[in-house]
C-alpha cells in the first residue's frame, strides 16, 4: 500500500516537474522568437481572390453576425462568397435571414443555409458550408473575429506558389480589453502566439491550423481529407493531424493579424478552456498514428504530438497541489523540504520565465504597475480554471463524449444560466 510519505513525494514531483519543464521551454521559445539569426520565412504576396468565407452560427448575437458579414464584404476580395450556416432554432432563422437579405441588397454576395437537423454541431455546419462552396479557397470565420486583408493576399500567394501547402495560418491578436479578465487574456494571447506560432515556426516545427484564422485549399479539404471530422470537438487540431499525416505543409504568416475576441466573463472563459482541454487530448488519443506515423522528421513528429498534450502539465500541477493540501490533513509534513534541490530548480525556472513574461507583457502596457497587475491576474485565473481543464482531460481519457458547447459571446456571456456548485472556491479553502 502507498505510504503517506511516498504519496507526498509523488505530489511534489507532480506539482514541480511539469512547471519546471514548461517554464524553461517557454523561456527558450520566447528567446528564439526574438533571435535574428533564424528569421521567419518571407512568402510571396498576391491579390486575394475567389475565397469562400464560411460563417457557422448558433445562438450568436445578431449584431455580431451582421458585423461579420459587412467586414468581409468590405475586404473587396474579387470572386468572394459568404456562406452563413445556421444551427439555430426556427424562431431565430427569420432574423438571420433578414440580415442576409439586407446585406445582399447592399451588394454583399452572401448566402444562407439553415440546418433543421444540426448534425455534427459546429463542425457539421462548417462541412455543410465547405461542400456548398464553389471557390478554390475556404476561410472559416467566427462572428467575433475579423482579419486584415494583407493576410489573405499573402496566404493566396503561398497557396498558389506551391501545391505542398494545404493551408496558411495567420497571427492571432486580441480584439477586446473591455473587462479585467479580457485584458489579462489579451496579453496571454499575444504571449502564447509568440510561443506556439512565431517561435515554433522559426524552429521549423509543425504549425497546426486555427479554427478561425486559416485559409485552406478547398480541393484538399474535399477530396483528400473529406472535410472535418464531425466526431471531434477540436476541429483545428484534428484536421491539422490529418494534414500532417499526408505530408502536406502548413505555412505561418506573422506579418498580418487575425483579431479575435477574448472571453469577457469567467463563465465564457470556463466554457472555452473546458472544451479546449477535452478537444486537445481527444485529438491526441484519436490521431496518434496520424502524427507519429507521418512523413515528417522524427523530432518534428514528437514535438507535434507533445503540442496536443499542452494541457497535461496544468492538470498534473493541479493534481499534485491538491494532493499536497489534502495530505496536510492526514500527516502535517513539509514534503517540499525533502526535495529542496528540485525546489531550487523550480525557483530558478520560475524567475527566468517571470522575467521573460514581464518583458513581453510590458511591451503592451503603459506602466510597471499595470504589467504586474496583469501578471497576477493571469496567474490567478489560470490556477482557478485548472479544475475544469482536469475535468475535460479526464472525460477525454475515459472516452466520455462531450457535446460541443460554443464559447458565449456578447450578451450571452452574461445571460443567466443554471446554478452550479462553485467548486473552485470550495477547493480554494483547502
Amino acid at each position: 500500500m502507498l505510504s503517506v510519505y511516498t504519496a507526498g513525494i509523488i505530489a511534489v514531483l507532480l506539482a514541480l516537474i511539469p512547471q519546471i519543464i514548461v517554464y524553461f521551454t517557454y523561456t527558450l521559445l520566447v528567446l528564439k522568437s526574438r533571435s535574428r539569426s533564424v528569421g521567419l520565412r518571407k512568402y510571396p504576396s498576391r491579390s486575394a481572390h475567389d475565397i469562400s468565407f464560411i460563417i457557422p452560427v448558433k445562438r450568436e448575437p445578431l449584431e455580431y453576425i451582421e458585423r461579420a458579414i459587412k467586414r468581409i464584404c468590405e475586404l473587396n476580395v474579387p470572386g468572394y462568397e459568404i456562406i452563413v450556416v445556421s444551427d439555430d432554432d426556427p424562431d431565430v432563422k427569420g432574423s438571420i435571414l433578414e440580415i442576409v437579405k439586407r446585406t445582399r441588397s447592399s451588394g454583399c454576395n452572401v448566402w444562407f443555409i439553415w440546418r433543421s437537423v444540426p448534425r455534427g454541431g459546429r463542425t457539421g455546419a462548417v462541412n455543410t458550408g465547405l461542400f456548398a462552396s464553389k471557390n478554390p479557397y475556404v476561410y472559416v470565420v467566427d462572428v467575433d473575429t475579423y482579419l486584415e486583408k494583407c493576410f489573405l493576399d499573402i496566404a493566396t500567394g503561398i497557396l498558389e506558389s506551391s501545391e505542398e501547402y494545404a493551408c496558411v495560418v495567420g497571427r492571432w491578436e486580441p480584439l477586446n480589453y473591455d473587462s479585467k479578465l479580457s485584458a489579462a487574456l489579451a496579453v496571454a494571447l499575444k504571449y502564447m502566439a509568440t510561443i506556439l506560432y512565431r517561435a515554433r515556426s522559426r524552429l521549423g516545427l509543425y504549425t497546426y491550423p486555427l479554427g478561425t484564422g486559416t485559409l485552406f485549399r478547398a480541393d484538399y479539404l474535399k477530396e483528400l481529407l473529406g472535410g472535418w471530422d464531425e466526431r471531434r470537438v477540436q476541429d483545428d487540431m484534428e484536421i491539422g493531424a490529418r494534414i500532417m499525416h499526408l505530408g502536406l505543409r502548413v505555412a505561418y504568416v506573422d506579418e498580418c493579424a487575425i483579431y479575435v475576441e477574448n472571453p469577457s466573463t469567467y463563465k465564457a472563459f470556463r466554457v472555452q478552456q473546458y472544451r479546449w482541454a477535452y478537444g486537445a487530448l481527444d485529438t491526441a488519443i484519436t490521431r496518434i498514428k496520424h502524427v507519429l506515423c507521418s512523413k515528417y522528421p522524427l523530432l518534428v513528429r514528437l514535438e507535434a504530438y507533445l503540442y496536443l498534450l499542452q494541457y497535461i502539465p496544468q492538470v498534473l500541477v493541479f493534481t499534485g497541489s491538491l494532493m499536497l493540501a489534502l495530505l496536510q490533513f492526514i500527516t502535517p509534513f513539509d514534503y517540499l523540504a525533502s526535495l529542496y534541490p528540485l525546489l531550487v530548480l523550480y525557483i530558478v525556472a520560475l524567475v527566468l520565465h517571470s522575467l521573460v513574461l514581464y518583458r513581453e507583457i510590458r511591451l503592451a502596457t503603459s506602466s510597471l504597475w499595470n504589467t504586474l497587475t496583469l501578471m497576477g491576474r493571469l496567474a490567478a485565473v489560470t490556477n482557478t480554471i485548472s479544475l475544469y481543464t482536469l475535468h475535460g482531460t479526464l472525460k477525454a481519457i475515459f472516452r466520455i463524449k462531450m457535446e460541443y458547447k460554443r464559447t458565449p459571446k456578447g450578451v450571452y456571456q452574461r445571460a443567466y444560466t443554471e446554478m452550479r456548485v462553485p467548486w473552485e472556491i470550495l477547493l480554494g479553502f483547502i
